[in-house]
Order: C-alpha cells, then sequence, then structure tokens
C-alpha cells in the first residue's frame, strides 16, 4: 500500500535537502523574528514527511490573512482552515546543518504588505536547496498579516527583599522571566480618511524594515561567528552549528512589493549585502535620498498585471552604466506570481482571488528560480551553475525586456490589457 502523504507546497529541487527553524533572538517588539531555511544532507523528503512543520505555524496566522483581507472570519474562517489549514512544508524542522560544503552565502528576504515569513515558502526552500542559507523575515512595523513578540509578563527578578539573617544587607530573588504574547495584525491605513497622503507613514515604515533586515544580517554574522544567540521560541536547537559555515561575503537582500523597496533601502544601509533582487516591487515608500546611495547590482523581476507607469519610472531611477540593473517582465504573472498561494487554489478560483494569473504556477515559479538564481550566482561570483542568460536578457518566450508598461500612455496602459496576453504562447496553463 502506497503511503499517503501529507498535503504540502512543491520542495526545492537542489542537490540539498532543506531544514528549517524560527529564530526570535529579541522577545521584544524591536528584536529579529524570522524563519532560517538552510541546505541540510540529500535525502528522501517524502519518507520523512512526520518532520514537515505546517506551513502555517499558528490559527493566528489563518485570522491575520482574513483581516489583512477585510474577510469575515466567521464567514471565511472554515474556508481558509480547509485551504491553507494543514497545508506542510517539505522541509525538516531543526534537522543538522549540512556539513560537506564549505560555506554557503546568504540571503535575506523581505514580504510584502499583508505577507509574513512564511508566505514565500516556495521560493525560499527552492533557494535553500540550491546551496543558499535564508532569512525569511517577518516585519513588526505593521506590514506583516500578523505577526507577535514576547512580552515578559512578571519580569525576570522579583524585588529586592532584607535577608532576616543579615537584616542589614540586601538580597534579589532570580527566577527566569515568563512571557506572554502579544500579537500584531495588519495595520490597516485607509481608515485615516480619503484623503490622508501614506508617502511618511510607509517612508518610516520602508526605513524601519530595512533596519530590521540589517539586524538579522547581524544575527546571521553572530551565528557564523560562533557567538551563542538566544533563541526566545524555546527551542533546544543548537546554533553553534553554524560557526564558520556562512560566506558572509556572498550575502545577498531579496524582496517582493513593499520587500522590494525594503530590499533597495538596505541595500543602501548596508553595503555587506552585495546584491539585491526586486521581485514586483512597489517604490512609493522610498525617498529620493535612497536612490543615489545604492551601489550594488540589481534585478528589477516584475509581472504582467501589477505594474503602473509612475512605479516605472521610479524604478527606472535604478538604473546606472557603472553597474548591472536588469529589468525583465514575466508573461502571464500576477502580482501573487511568487508567493505560495498560487498552489493552494486551482485555476478558476486562483483567477477569481487573483492569486494566480494566465500563467501556471509551475511554470511561473520556474521562470523566477531561472532569474533569482542566475543573476545571485552571476554576481556572488558562484561558478559551476546553469546560467539561465536567455531569461535575464528577455529572449525566453515567456520573458520580456523592461516592462510590458506603455510608458507614453498617462498611467500606462492598463496592467489587465488583453493585447498584451494574445501575443502569449499557447503551452501556458
Amino acid at each position: 500500500m502506497d503511503k499517503k502523504i501529507r498535503r504540502h507546497l512543491p520542495p526545492g529541487s537542489g542537490e540539498y535537502s532543506v531544514g528549517c527553524v524560527d529564530i526570535m533572538n529579541d522577545h521584544t517588539d524591536d528584536g529579529s523574528f524570522f524563519r532560517l531555511y538552510y541546505p541540510v544532507e540529500k535525502t528522501d523528503i517524502f519518507e520523512r514527511d512526520t518532520q514537515w512543520p505546517l506551513w502555517l505555524p499558528r490559527k493566528q496566522y489563518i485570522f491575520g490573512y482574513l483581516h489583512f483581507l477585510k474577510w469575515n472570519p466567521k464567514i471565511f474562517g472554515k474556508f481558509f482552515r480547509w485551504i491553507g489549514g494543514d497545508i506542510y512544508v517539505p522541509a525538516l524542522w531543526m534537522a543538522p546543518l549540512c556539513q560537506s560544503a564549505d560555506q554557503f552565502p546568504v540571503l535575506v528576504f523581505s514580504h510584502g504588505i499583508g505577507g509574513n515569513r512564511t508566505t514565500y515558502t516556495t521560493l525560499c526552500l527552492e533557494l535553500a536547496s540550491q546551496g543558499f542559507i535564508v532569512a525569511s523575515i517577518e516585519h513588526r512595523d505593521g506590514s506583516a498579516s500578523m505577526t507577535y513578540h514576547l512580552r515578559d509578563y512578571f519580569g525576570g527578578n522579583l524585588n529586592d527583599y532584607v535577608d532576616s539573617a543579615k537584616k542589614s544587607k540586601k538580597k534579589t530573588l532570580h527566577r527566569s522571566p515568563s512571557f506572554k504574547e502579544e500579537w500584531k495584525p495588519f495595520e490597516h491605513t485607509d481608515v485615516m480618511g480619503i484623503e490622508w497622503d501614506d508617502f511618511q507613514y510607509r517612508n518610516k515604515q520602508v526605513h524601519k524594515r530595512a533596519e530590521e533586515c540589517v539586524k538579522v544580517l547581524n544575527v546571521l554574522t553572530a551565528l557564523n561567528d560562533g557567538r551563542g544567540i538566544q533563541n526566545f521560541l524555546g527551542f533546544h536547537f543548537n546554533t553553534k552549528q553554524f560557526k564558520g559555515k556562512l560566506d558572509l561575503s556572498k550575502a545577498a537582500m531579496v524582496g517582493h512589493s513593499f520587500g522590494g523597496a525594503t530590499c533597495v533601502c538596505a541595500l543602501a544601509k548596508d553595503k555587506r549585502f552585495k546584491v539585491g533582487i526586486v521581485l514586483d516591487g512597489w517604490m512609493h515608500p522610498l525617498d529620493e535620498e535612497v536612490i543615489p546611495m545604492v551601489t550594488q547590482p540589481i534585478l528589477m523581476l516584475n509581472y504582467a498585471s501589477f505594474q503602473w507607469r509612475k512605479n516605472i519610472e521610479q524604478m527606472r531611477q535604478l538604473e546606472r552604466q557603472d553597474v548591472e540593473r536588469i529589468m525583465i517582465t514575466i508573461k502571464g504573472t500576477c502580482h501573487q506570481s511568487c508567493t505560495d498561494f498560487q498552489f493552494l487554489f486551482n485555476k478558476p478560483l486562483g483567477k477569481l482571488l487573483d492569486v494566480r494569473h494566465v500563467l501556471s504556477p509551475k511554470k511561473a515559479m520556474d521562470i523566477n528560480f531561472k532569474a533569482v538564481l542566475s543573476f545571485l550566482w552571476k554576481h556572488l561570483g558562484i561558478n559551476g551553475k546553469e546560467y539561465h542568460e536567455d531569461v535575464l536578457n528577455g529572449s525566453h518566450k515567456l520573458v520580456l525586456t523592461g516592462t510590458n508598461i506603455d510608458m507614453d500612455v498617462e498611467g500606462g496602459d492598463s496592467p489587465f490589457s488583453p493585447k498584451f496576453y494574445s501575443k502569449l504562447p499557447d503551452d501556458l496553463s
């Protein structure tokens, strides 16, 4: 009798299997909170599905997505639990890091508005299976669909008291702190009023997000140095195994949508990030002072149904002659074509919910993989890999150079213009 495999997202296709663990190195709202994906020894991942973590780590994340979408949880709660509540991640929870390789390059991944640390699991799994250590951050700026921190419920110490045997001396009772979870849902801004200009709010957010990415890189540096880090989630996970295993000279920043702007801002703040990948970036939050500070190579990978003229104009401000800045667009894709949502719904429902478009999820993600990995391998100096020049130069049948937006028309061509999709190959679904 064949073994029944749990419902799961697509596994990585690289030379490694993937391990993962959640790390919260500071229990306060100012700390770093991320899921770490990393290479482990190749194994039959489907024979070890009891070690897979859930895609939605806690039930609160279901309500976080519903809150972000403004869907009534009483009506849609059961539906979303049915769709995503029992989806598993084909990675080995807290498995030992692969020790056969010398060092692994490093990525920090920033989610978009309404995302969290697991929204881009499929992409992160593929990157880790190809030999990257990936830290997928969960931002605390109010843009995550749901997140949480730990509040010291009682405090670590009791008050000083006078020892009855030695009345002249005070002593302090010590005990371990007791923490209480404080959940933070997405902050909706439309309550500010229809005329409210959100630039200052979003600009403040993008700088906080970028600083959080820098903090994550600091944590990864501490791991590589062999310094013990405290994980306030309480997992008994050996972080010392990462000593000397991270190649911090090959660190990259990747982000989607708001995370794309975060990527650019983080590149400006910290030159330890050697390359950036902007996935369908939303450029509105960036101030003009940031752009000239960015000196690293950047891939601007756009999707066909999201962009508009003003955003592309802002994106083109990144173009330079002295460093490679590439803009390409994947045909038949929507804004969610790098997230896991496209794998959760069938074609009609996926289109209705705008989480998938003309291109099938498998093909959309395959082009994402080829573009992202090729650009990273090229600019991080990683040799011996398959380089997909046809994707980066726009000669692939599903990719075009630049944008599909008509920049000569005020507002640009409609992102859903049928004339663009009428030229697509027939074998998209």
